[in-house]
C-alpha cells in the first residue's frame, strides 16, 4: 500500500551528508563531532555520488553501471550504507515529490518515521542562537500534536458548546507551550555550557532528533576534570530552578485566579525537568556514569 502510494504521489528520497561532514578517500570526518569514520573503497565511490540533489533511484542506477552489477544489488547495498551513516547523524535523508504540498508533508512527517534520525545545524555561540535552534526543533517535533488536539476540542466544542471545553483547551496550551520552551532551555542550556567549555577551536556538538526525542549531541572533552557533569546537569537545572522559582511565587504571592492558576501550570512543566537529574533517567544515569568511571559516560543528552 505504501510503495503504491509512493509511486502514485512520485515520492522519491534524497540522500545528503550532514552539514560539517566531509568525504574524504578512506573516511568521514565530522567536524562538529570532532570524529572520522573509516570507510571502504565501495563506499567511498558510492558516497560521492550523494550531493544533496540525486534521488536515491538515480544513483543507484549509476552504481550499477559503475560496478557492472545487479541493480537491485546495489539498491540493497546503498540503502544499507544511507540507513547506517544516518543512525551516526553523518548523513541526511529527504523527500522529494513533483507536488510541492506532498514533499512538504513528506518533511514534516519523516521526523516521526522508525529509526530516522535528523540533524540541525547551529554554528552560533550566544545562548539565544542556541536557543532558538532548540526552539525550533522542539517546536516541529511536538507541534503536530497540540493541533491535533485543538481540532479535536475544536470539534467536541461544536458539538456540546461548554465553556469547560475552552478551559481544558486553553489550560492544554499552556502546558504544551511550558514542554516546548521548556525542552528547548534545556536543551540549549546543554549546548551553551559545551560550546562555552569546548571554545570556538574545539568540537561544537549539535542539535538531533530520532522518532520521539531531542538531543544536543557532543563528544566528551578533554581533559575531563569534570567539565562533562556541569555540561550534563545544567540542562535539566536550569529549566527546574526556574519553575520551582515560579511555583513558589504563585503559592506565596499571588491570588487565586485563572491567570495565577496557568502560571503555575506553566511553572510545574518547567519543574518537571528537573525529574532528568534522577539516577535511572537520562541525564541522571548519565551523571552518575560520569563520577563513577571519569568521564566515560554521558556523550550524548
Amino acid at each position: 500500500m505504501i510503495q503504491l502510494l509512493n509511486s502514485k504521489l512520485k515520492i522519491e528520497r534524497v540522500p545528503a551528508l550532514a552539514p560539517y561532514v566531509t568525504l574524504q578517500k578512506k573516511h568521514l570526518t565530522d567536524t562538529q563531532y570532532g570524529s572520522t569514520l573509516p570507510i571502504n573503497e565501495s563506499a567511498y565511490h558510492m558516497l560521492k555520488k550523494v550531493d544533496g540533489k540525486r534521488t536515491e533511484a538515480n544513483i543507484t542506477a549509476e552504481l550499477a553501471d559503475l560496478f557492472q552489477v545487479d541493480e537491485s544489488v546495489i539498491a540493497r547495498d546503498f540503502y544499507q550504507l544511507i540507513i547506517g551513516l544516518n543512525q551516526h547523524h553523518l548523513l541526511s535523508i529527504h523527500y522529494r515529490s513533483p507536488y510541492p504540498v506532498v514533499t512538504a508533508c513528506c518533511q514534516f512527517f519523516k521526523q516521526y518515521q522508525v529509526k530516522l534520525k535528523e540533524r540541525f545545524d547551529c554554528t552560533g555561540h550566544s545562548f539565544f542562537q542556541i536557543l532558538m535552534t532548540a526552539l525550533r526543533m522542539v517546536t516541529r517535533k511536538i507541534i503536530f500534536f497540540w493541533l491535533l488536539f485543538m481540532v479535536m476540542a475544536g470539534i467536541a466544542f461544536l458539538f456540546v458548546p461548554d465553556a469547560s471545553i475552552v478551559a481544558i483547551a486553553i489550560y492544554f496550551s499552556i502546558i504544551y507551550l511550558g514542554l516546548i520552551t521548556g525542552t528547548a532551555l534545556h536543551e540549549a542550556a546543554h549546548g551553551y555550557a559545551h560550546r562555552k567549555f569546548a571554545g570556538r577551536d574545539g568540537p561544537q556538538g549539535f542539535f538531533a532528533s530520532d522518532m520521539m526525542s531531542v538531543k544536543f549531541v557532543r563528544p566528551v572533552l578533554n581533559p575531563y576534570h569534570k567539565k562533562q557533569v556541569w555540561i550534563t546537569l545544567l540542562g535539566p537545572l536550569v529549566p527546574g530552578l526556574i519553575g520551582a522559582v515560579g511555583i513558589i511565587v504563585t503559592v506565596l504571592f499571588l491570588d487565586e485566579n485563572p491567570i495565577s492558576t496557568g502560571f503555575f501550570i506553566f511553572s510545574i512543566t518547567y519543574f518537571i525537568q528537573l525529574l532528568y537529574l534522577l539516577p535511572f533517567m537520562g541525564d541522571g544515569k548519565s551523571i552518575l556514569k560520569q563520577l563513577l568511571l571519569g568521564g566515560m559516560g554521558g556523550q550524548r543528552s
